[in-house]
């Protein structure tokens, strides 16, 4: 069975990853395991959720006002991002809001919103961190698993009855790509509902990539704008 992405000119087919092989997937970056989509001629791999996810996320918990968009490659000059969720570097696939600078590992985005853990015995609730906020680490505020400091920055897991957190990493492995799949607004790569059709024969896709084109020329007037300020102080 082949399959068509909307990021690679070639048809992708099923490949068995056997023991012994060290692939990572073109888009999260992370290992591959079992059964991927591959493209052998370009060495070119895909996690089967991260082939399926959708091309944009209406309301993410980390920006309810924006859609967080799909995009192949970083819109910044370093050519990598910062992962919001994880703080970790990326320089392939993320989900992106240019407005808000949010910035997100595929994996990240569907992380489970609750979770157990093997330490503990409530459910982890999952906190989305605020990136804007100070960040207030201190040797008391630890991940209760690897022990390693906890940022307010990033998203972690929680009971806060117990004040027990963790790391995402430490917490699960999970990924859960059908948790914005209700979402009618959300479309999978390569499929366009009748519902999703709007007015003057666009697509919801159309008008999401032209409001990613519009956050772009926006992230581009605003470093203008920075940049001449900084040649003339009168600008401020």
């Amino acid at each position: 069975m082949e399959y068509n992405d909307f990021s690679h000119k070639h048809n992708l087919t099923n490949h068995q990853v056997t023991e012994g092989q060290t692939i990572h997937c073109s888009r999260c970056e992370r290992l591959c395991h079992n059964k991927v989509y591959a493209c052998l001629q370009c060495n070119y791999f895909l996690h089967h959720y991260c082939a399926n996810a959708v091309r944009y996320i209406k309301k993410h918990p980390s920006d309810p006002q924006h859609p967080l968009v799909l995009i192949p490659k970083p819109t910044y000059c370093s050519g990598s991002f910062i992962c919001n969720a994880c703080g970790q570097t990326g320089t392939s696939f993320s989900y992106c809001c240019v407005l808000c600078e949010i910035d997100l590992h595929i994996h990240c985005a569907f992380l489970p919103l609750e979770v157990s853990h093997k330490l503990h015995q409530h459910e982890l609730k999952l906190y989305i961190g605020d990136p804007n906020k100070k960040d207030e680490v201190s040797d008391e505020f630890c991940c209760k698993i690897c022990s390693q400091p906890l940022s307010t920055k990033h998203f972690c897991y929680l009971c806060l009855k117990c004040e027990f957190g963790a790391h995402t990493s430490c917490a699960t492995n999970s990924v859960k790509p059908e948790l914005y799949l209700d979402d009618a607004s959300s479309a999978k790569p390569g499929t366009t509902s009748p519902e999703a059709v709007v007015a003057n024969g666009l697509t919801a896709e159309d008008v999401i990539a032209e409001t990613y084109n519009l956050q772009l020329q926006m992230q581009m007037a605003q470093g203008l704008a920075q940049l001449m300020a900084s040649f003339n102080p009168s600008l401020n």
